[in-house]
């Protein structure tokens, strides 16, 4: 009975008084103040990877305090994160020959470069709101990452690159019409490989890694992209099962057991890609596709009920989920999470990989749920 409640008189000097949370002015200021200090073209490449980290940090603490501008903070420390990757292998100069390098630098190199990729997928996927010039900033950095990772394959392994050659001159063409399409100049790099790919007669593997390598060499690495308060990342948050509990799911080895699941899910560009990744302890992972009708919009959050492009999805997901395993000697926890599905050409690993994960990008961390398969009761 909100009625019968008195009214508490709090003195502003007791200390109960409730901080205002910044607004989105002020932190929109900050953000820009942050991004126009690392326009310092002359420092040099120490002081450029200081200011770049330091940035970073405290984008990440924006984030976390101010929620209305946390999608584009995020957005450019992710941004800033894979500039300063792509400034230390460029300047370490070992991508340019790696077949000379030893065992430990080889695969330090390999997993810089698949760690540049994959941040390049989660700035084109997991973020909806970019505007036509930081959609093609984000694509005309992934043409540098594709152009290592080309180099890479050619010049340091003995896999075949016909596949990321094809990959590498899709990209490109798709970048040029979509430049032409709004509008835009391309940077130095993209304009470099432009030019000399049309003067390219036969674009086979070894030539066009030869043209990268002086067009890489002699590129500089564009500017940070402006804050752009539209910018929302996708989420997902899962209501059941909590994780929470102590109690041990059982169910007979070798059958189905159907666990409850819902949860809601935020600023998505496209539903199609959502999937339901499940983990077993024995690291074998079943990813799920989810059915469209057991997607519903959140209409909440959404007074007059209309979500346009740029805003994304919000929606949630009421489903159950299938779990089944053979026989385990004690009760253990199986991981479901909730990711998006990329194109696998775009994280430029091969089909034959046997990592089931290198297509999948996490929306939420894991719940735990704890799981035991009995053995089938035999009887006479």
């Amino acid at each position: 009975m909100p009625t019968l409640v008195p009214v508490l008189s709090l003195s502003e000097s007791n200390g109960t008084t409730i901080v205002r949370p910044t607004s989105v002015p002020e932190s929109l200021e900050f953000l820009k103040t942050v991004v126009n200090g690392l326009d310092s073209t002359e420092a040099s490449y120490r002081v450029q990877t200081t200011l770049l980290q330091t940035a970073k940090e405290h984008l990440n603490r924006l984030s976390d305090m101010d929620l209305t501008v946390a999608g584009t903070a995020q957005f450019i420390s992710l941004y800033i994160g894979a500039h300063l990757l792509m400034s230390q292998i460029l300047e370490k100069g070992l991508w340019k020959n790696p077949s000379t390098l030893a065992t430990q630098q080889a695969n330090n190199l390999k997993t810089n470069i698949q760690q540049l990729l994959e941040n390049c997928l989660k700035m084109q996927f997991l973020f909806v709101g970019l505007s036509p010039v930081e959609s093609c900033s984000v694509k005309q950095f992934r043409l540098r990452a594709l152009a290592l990772n080309l180099i890479y394959i050619v010049k340091g392994s003995n896999a075949s690159a016909l596949a990321p050659c094809h990959h590498f001159l899709s990209a490109v063409e798709e970048m040029q019409k979509e430049l032409t399409t709004n509008g835009l100049e391309p940077d130095s790099f993209t304009l470099s490989v432009f030019k000399e790919l049309a003067a390219l007669e036969e674009p086979k593997p070894g030539a066009v890694a030869r043209i990268l390598i002086p067009i890489l060499s002699e590129s500089k690495l564009g500017k940070i992209p402006a804050p752009n308060i539209a910018i929302q990342m996708s989420s997902a948050a899962i209501l059941e099962p909590s994780g929470q509990t102590d109690t041990t799911l059982k169910f007979t080895a070798g059958l189905i057991m159907a666990v409850p699941f819902e949860a809601e899910l935020y600023n998505l560009s496209d539903p199609s890609r959502l999937r339901l990744k499940i983990k077993y302890p024995d690291q074998r992972t079943q990813v799920i596709l989810p059915r469209p009708a057991h997607l519903k919009p959140l209409h909440y959050d959404n007074p007059n009920n209309q979500e346009s492009e740029m805003a994304g999805h919000n929606l949630r997901l009421l489903t159950t989920v299938l779990i089944s395993h053979q026989v385990w000697s004690e009760a253990c926890n199986v991981e479901i999470s909730i990711a998006l599905s990329v194109p696998e050409a775009d994280i430029g690993k091969r089909k034959s990989s046997n990592d089931g994960n290198s297509c999948l990008l996490n929306l939420c961390k894991p719940i735990k749920i704890s799981v035991a398969p009995k053995p089938i009761k035999k009887t006479l």
